[in-house]
């Protein structure tokens, strides 16, 4: 049987997913993100607006010693619609500085099952 996830994303992350530009979710690899396996669901849906959800399933796990390390194997354009300074600067408002700094970063590849707005 498969696990279910949830997260929440941000309105952005739901466009760029919904658009299509979007197939991977990287988060700090810590206790809820180890557990994430292959044929999983995760449920993301925006933070402000909750009617607006999006189920995928994970196709893939990438597990990276830091973000330096996870962009020199996925191109950026598959994590987010930004450069590398403007993902880091996310990444430090999201999680904060330090536990990127010292956290392994795990890359969640998905395809979308279903979208609702």
């Amino acid at each position: 049987m498969n696990n279910i996830f949830n997260y929440k994303i941000a309105e952005q992350v739901y466009e760029w997913i919904t658009k299509g530009t979007k197939n991977i979710e990287i988060r700090l690899y810590n206790e809820k993100s180890s557990k994430i396996m292959i044929d999983d669901i995760i449920n993301f849906t925006v933070v402000d607006n909750e009617r607006k959800n999006i189920k995928v399933k994970v196709t893939g796990i990438l597990i990276y010693k830091n973000i330096n390390s996870l962009l020199q194997d996925i191109d950026i354009k598959y994590i987010a619609n930004v450069n590398k300074n403007e993902l880091e600067k996310m990444l430090y408002e999201i999680f904060g500085e330090e536990k990127v700094k010292n956290s392994n970063i795990i890359g969640i590849k998905f395809k979308v099952i279903e979208v609702n707005e």
